[in-house]
């Protein structure tokens, strides 16, 4: 069970591999992080960790660490980890060091040191390779232009050592864009990535709309290399490509352009949230040189690069492209690997590092690890499950529709949004509704399947981007996370479509403090709305809007531990408990002169009360989770043993609902009735049979800047994830999914 599981990836050998990896544990299994030994066969490594949540009790809940590991070429592999071991990790024989002083902060990893200079991100400076020097000034800062502005990332900057060796070094800049006159123009964040041992780093610019405009129209952003006076004839190179790399070489120059036409008549099979290909370009003289790289580069389209005898340029949005709308509140980042190298590397070995940067070894802990050191506490990670059940939620992960541009990759349009016309003739983004990155991490634990982990982190950073709202003036917008709209940023907030825990595994799965701080600011947003009076009496909103905040604030109490999370989730459940009580069951105004039940609503309220329960084993909320069901099931099924929609007769059409399975489940937890359980297996046959979506279709270019492939449902996954598996856990424990499995057993 105590494994780190590396499948086959490179056909080449990576010897002394960065790697990362998050690894929960069960409450009181470890008090000291050096406790924690991983071992290669019988051979302790070197590991850097830290410490990123703690159970109440203050044992680790989740430890970071970052090791080295050779992995082989063509062949899987498996490490080892203990607690307690014997065996002490053997310091690093290769480190990364850093040196802060007046000038910025000075990283040497070994064959590669630079200086992050405090003035300005350039984002480096006074390079050496082997200790030879190569070039002062080799980058241009980071340079912006959009309709009524040319800034660049000049002036003084704010430098923080996040994490400070022996195997990682990340350095965080931070500051302000600056136009030509020097006063500021939009807040922009960098991250600074180096590796023991090794000459590359990573580098990533995000800018954001904090300006008081309504709208900025970017029209372009770039960051330039500048080779300054050769040494002999400079050799370029540039490389593209999704199946194998095309490598262009010239001693004049290259170009090469992303744009929709590229991508639309590209026929590339990856799951796009992995992998689409690779971008990078590469200068050199006799003295050395350097690959530029840009992450994910086709599924953030659009993207150019250009290379001279003079250096190369990285755009990161091309002037040549159409100007891209960037609302108040929206940032982006943009990633890259600056591959720094001798005179003789040959450009197989950039391009395999380039690819390596673009899909990494990430390793995998068992589902069995899951499921006995759960920090979700929830019982996801059940040990029978019918192997059909997997081939469905394979088909729901993978189904939704893809999309592809700088401002909508790891986001999916709706079909049946658009078609209601929410978007007032535009197409409507579901901005990941239902908390696709929580519902991918559980998958993740769950299956193993690497395209859910990196499709919980692609939907993360769109969030973090895009959809998380960074500066807004009206306090109920502001440091919240935008419903389904058009063009992600033109709707209002609201409870009911506001995530947390989606954030907080972003943050326990990498260790960027960005997803923390997002769950924190969408916290306190919730509770600027709720602090509204409308929200504050029962049957004034939809049962939904509290119900969803209830299990956001379930989940930052067990992310953080902060009491103030606990005390807003018991008070809503008082709220509910007088609702109960006043109406007799859980009505909610719709039509001026009703108050029906929806189900759909109710059972996402009723599963909030059930995540409560994991916080305070409240007798009241069990009570109430029973009789709400009660409630349901003789008000709102339909003949045919199925809940429909709404309790009116102009809405009672058959609509089975998966959050309806999950309630029912926690019922029969609770009564141990497979009455429950029963109920919910005919909703679980309805959803289960028939076509997923309608995930086929053409790819086309949409007028708001994304390639599109497919159509149909954006939130098929999420909406429907955690409740298939609670209730099939169940269900399948007790017999009651036989009928449903393959005949024979793997």
């Amino acid at each position: 069970m105590n494994n780190l599981y590396f499948e086959k990836l490179s056909r080449f050998d990576r010897a002394s591999e960065p790697v990362t990896v998050s690894i929960p544990f069960a409450q009181s299994s470890l008090t000291d992080p050096d406790q924690l030994v991983i071992r290669d066969g019988l051979m302790p490594l070197p590991a850097q960790k830290r410490v990123l949540a703690h159970w109440p009790d203050g044992s680790i809940k989740w430890l970071l660490a970052h090791i080295q590991p050779d992995l082989p070429g063509n062949r899987d592999k498996t490490l080892h980890f203990a607690v307690n071991s014997a065996h002490s990790p053997p310091p690093a024989t290769r480190r990364v060091t850093i040196s802060e002083g007046e000038e910025g902060v000075r990283v040497e990893t070994g064959p590669l040191s630079f200086l992050i200079p405090r003035e300005g991100f350039w984002p480096v400076r006074e390079v050496m390779i082997d200790g030879e020097p190569q070039w002062h000034t080799p980058f241009t800062c980071f340079h912006m232009t959009t309709e009524d502005a040319t800034v660049a990332t000049t002036g003084p900057v704010t430098l923080e050592v996040e994490e400070a060796g022996p195997l990682v070094a990340v350095v965080l800049v931070s500051g302000r864009h600056r136009r030509m006159d020097g006063s500021g123009y939009m807040e922009f964040r960098g991250r600074i990535t180096a590796y023991a041992g090794k000459p590359y780093i990573e580098v990533e610019h995000q800018f954001l709309h904090t300006e008081e405009a309504a709208e900025i129209n970017l029209r372009s952003l770039s960051l330039g290399f500048i080779g300054g006076e050769a040494q002999g004839t400079p050799q370029l190179a540039l490389g593209e490509g999704y199946y194998r790399t095309r490598i262009q070489e010239s001693t004049d120059q290259l170009s090469m352009d992303l744009d929709a036409e590229t991508l639309l008549y590209q026929s590339n099979e990856h799951f796009i949230d992995s992998f689409y290909g690779d971008f990078w370009t590469n200068w050199r003289d006799a003295r050395g040189g350097v690959a530029l790289s840009v992450y994910q580069a086709h599924q953030n389209f659009p993207k150019r690069l250009a290379v001279d005898e003079e250096g190369a340029v990285v755009w990161l949005y091309p002037a040549t492209a159409p100007a891209a709308r960037i609302l108040q509140g929206m940032g982006k980042t943009h990633r890259l690997l600056l591959h720094f190298h001798g005179p003789d590397t040959p450009l197989e070995e950039i391009s395999s590092r380039s690819l390596q940067f673009q899909l990494p070894d990430r390793p995998q802990l068992p589902a069995e690890w899951y499921r006995t050191n759960n920090p979700w506490v929830e019982t996801f990670f059940p040990e029978k499950l019918p192997g059909k059940l997997f081939t469905f939620l394979n088909q729901l992960h993978d189904g939704r529709p893809g999309a592809m541009g700088m401002m909508h990759f790891g986001d999916a349009p709706d079909a049946n949004y658009t078609d209601q016309g929410r978007g007032g003739g535009e197409i409507v983004w579901v901005n990941n509704e239902y908390d696709r990155p929580h519902a991918c991490a559980l998958y993740y634990g769950l299956s193993g399947q690497r395209r859910a982990l990196d499709s919980a982190l692609v939907c993360a950073r769109h969030w973090l981007d895009v959809d998380f709202c960074h500066h807004h003036p009206d306090p109920l917008i502001n440091g919240g996370l935008r419903i389904h709209t058009a063009y992600h940023a033109t709707g209002r907030c609201t409870p009911s479509h506001e995530w947390t825990e989606g954030f907080l595994d972003y943050y326990f799965l990498t260790g960027r403090r960005e997803g923390l701080d997002a769950a924190i600011s969408v916290g306190e947003n919730i509770l600027r709305i709720l602090d509204q009076p409308a929200m504050k009496q029962p049957g004034e909103t939809a049962v939904r809007e509290g119900g969803w905040a209830l299990r956001a604030m379930v989940g930052l109490w067990l992310g953080t531990g902060d009491t103030r999370w606990r005390d807003e989730a018991t008070r809503l459940i008082e709220l509910f408990l007088a609702w109960r009580d006043e109406y007799g069951a859980l009505l909610a105004p719709y039509t001026s002169h009703t108050m029906p039940r929806v189900p759909f609503m109710i059972s996402l309220t009723v599963n909030s009360f059930a995540r409560y329960l994991l916080i305070d084993d409240d007798e009241r909320v069990k009570r109430l989770i029973v009789e709400v069901m009660d409630d349901l099931i003789e008000h709102c099924l339909g003949p045919d043993g199925i809940f429909f929609y709404k309790e009116l007769p102009s809405l009672q059409r058959t609509a089975p609902t998966p959050h309806v399975l999950e309630a029912l489940t926690y019922a029969h937890r609770i009564t141990g009735d497979d009455r429950y359980l029963k109920v919910a297996a005919n909703t679980f046959a309805a959803l289960t049979v028939g076509p997923v979506g309608r995930t086929h279709g053409k790819k086309f270019y949409d007028p708001c800047g994304a390639v599109i492939v497919g159509e149909g449902g954006g939130r098929i996954f999420a909406d429907k994830y955690s409740s298939l598996v609670l209730f099939a856990g169940a269900a399948a424990e007790r017999g009651l999914l036989d009928w449903y499995e393959y005949p024979f057993e793997k």
